[in-house]
């Protein structure tokens, strides 16, 4: 995914906030908000030490993070009322913040997510318009029609086994995309 805007300015993805009332996906071992702030916090209940036999540089607990952000994108995008189907959902994981108690245990993981996608029409638009061009590129502009959204996920990680003593603990990139219902039955 190019964060690039280049020529045109995307339109906003009017995701709403999820509330107490949508339940939190059960077959994660997740407690507390979804996120939006500190103060609603995941909570990663996940407390398992490490596998000494494990290869793995990921502290345990930790990959829950990516699917629960993937969960709450795709309650968010069910939620929202546009008037076409979304197409090439994307998310990315633009910074990763750890933050500490005094004493240095970790507490929080706050990541900041760029969330980009098309209208499903504007996209087979576009589509048209590139197979019709000998270049293959995407019109100057294109890029207006893309809808963007910079999100934040907090994570409460205080219970996570693992997670490196030093300050500067490695950001995991992440990335992935979401199919529309329209995109998995093609």
């Amino acid at each position: 995914m190019n964060d690039d805007m280049g020529e045109g300015t995307p339109r906003q993805l009017p995701l709403p906030r999820l509330d107490h009332t949508t339940a939190l996906p059960d077959d994660l071992p997740v407690a507390g908000g979804w996120g939006y702030a500190k103060e609603d916090a995941c909570i990663i209940t996940d407390d398992r030490q490490p596998d000494e036999s494990d290869d793995s540089d990921e502290p345990v607990g930790l990959d829950y993070e990516f699917e629960f952000i993937e969960r709450r994108l795709i309650q968010e995008l069910n939620a929202m009322s546009l008037d076409d189907d979304l197409s090439d959902i994307q998310w990315k994981v633009q910074t990763q913040e750890i933050e500490r108690a005094p004493d240095g245990a970790p507490m929080h993981d706050r990541l900041s997510v760029l969330v980009t996608a098309f209208l499903r029409r504007d996209l087979e638009a576009l589509q048209q318009e590139r197979d019709a061009d000998p270049s293959g590129k995407f019109r100057q502009g294109w890029q207006a029609l893309r809808f963007m959204n910079r999100c934040e996920f907090w994570f409460d990680i205080s219970r996570v086994k693992g997670i490196p003593d030093d300050a500067d603990f490695y950001m995991r990139i992440r990335h992935g995309r979401l199919y529309a219902p329209h995109e998995r039955d093609a």
